[in-house]
């Protein structure tokens, strides 16, 4: 049998559909926004490099678990420890909902040590998805017998040991100051080289400098091939897969230093923009391949959406005055 509705059962139906839609409006609720084209991730260094092999570990996981339904792309604006991509994203993106960049450490002590004339200030927090340690290694075949050895001989002699790292002021530039100049040392007297992130692996392994710091993940794969001898990580307890390795602290220097992961936004990047991302990132971290790809990388678990302006704030504060002491800059 077929039954046809009568006009005023539509009519009734309209009514109410458009009644629930001006309900919702008059509550703040509306359907959820989602791109429609092509989002970018910015990484501010090269292939390779911690930003990168973040916003790469992210997109795997989103992809694997669906997680998202339309295309990203990494997109790689190295230069100035990070400086001109966020530069990048002050002049050009302001107020866009497709790009958003991934970053860490560097968009605040490049602001604080007057590299760049932007910081996290000038841009929208999305995110802090994961925090990273740092470790000093030494190449396989160095005479170099543990830290304790290499602060002797820096002690002895600032220059005696050439030290890699990224371009001050990267993360690992920035771990390398608190590392020795909380163990005494005079840090502007250091031979320190800086390299882009990508590069100070190869910078160990090709004998170009005697010793370094970088991130745990990024040493990981060559000082479990038996390239590298790890002589400490900054952590506050020893590394899951390092257990053998000392942290700074146990030998005998009063430090701990971490670094932190996360994407922010442009200037201006509209609300939902940001409030679609935060919801994507959680679902991404609760992933198993999220979860597979921390372990594989050493990175833990330090998820932040609501809140991760403060922490800003706070870790802004806490670098200037590691900086400080250390003495690699003075206050104005």
């Amino acid at each position: 049998m077929i039954t046809r509705q009568r006009p005023t059962v539509r009519v009734a139906a309209g009514l109410v559909a458009a009644a629930a839609v001006l309900l919702a409006s008059a509550l703040g609720v509306s359907a959820q926004w989602a791109p429609k084209g092509n989002v970018s991730w910015m990484a501010g260094a090269g292939p390779g490099s911690g930003w990168d092999t973040t916003a790469r570990a992210a997109l795997q996981a989103m992809s694997a678990h669906k997680v998202v339904g339309h295309p990203v792309t990494v997109v790689n604006k190295p230069g100035g420890s990070g400086a001109i991509a966020v530069a990048e994203m002050v002049n050009q993106h302001k107020g866009k909902n497709d790009v958003i960049l991934v970053t860490s450490l560097p968009l605040i002590t490049n602001k604080i040590m007057g590299t760049s004339p932007y910081g996290y200030k000038d841009l929208t927090p999305i995110v802090r998805l994961a925090a990273t340690y740092y470790m000093v290694a030494v190449p396989a075949n160095s005479d170099v017998k543990d830290f304790k050895d290499l602060i002797a001989r820096l002690k002895k002699d600032p220059k005696s040991v050439s030290i890699g790292g990224s371009t001050p002021p990267a993360d690992d530039w920035a771990a390398a100051m608190a590392v020795f100049g909380g163990a005494g040392l005079d840090v502007t007297k250091l031979k320190f080289i800086g390299y882009d992130g990508g590069q100070v692996a190869a910078a160990v392994l090709g004998g170009h400098v005697q010793a370094a710091v970088n991130t745990v993940g990024e040493f990981a794969q060559h000082v479990e091939a038996g390239k590298m001898k790890p002589l400490a990580t900054t952590g506050p307890e020893r590394e899951p897969k390092f257990q053998s390795v000392p942290t700074v602290k146990e030998s005998g220097v009063d430090v701990v230093f971490m670094n932190w992961r996360g994407f922010v936004g442009p200037p201006g990047m509209p609300k939902d923009a940001v409030a679609y991302w935060r919801q994507k990132f959680g679902e991404m971290v609760k992933t198993q391949t999220w979860k597979d790809l921390r372990a594989r990388y050493s990175w833990a678990d330090a998820f932040m959406a609501d809140g991760f302006d403060r922490f800003l704030d706070q870790n802004a504060t806490l670098m200037a005055d590691i900086l400080k002491d250390a003495g690699a800059f003075k206050k104005k």
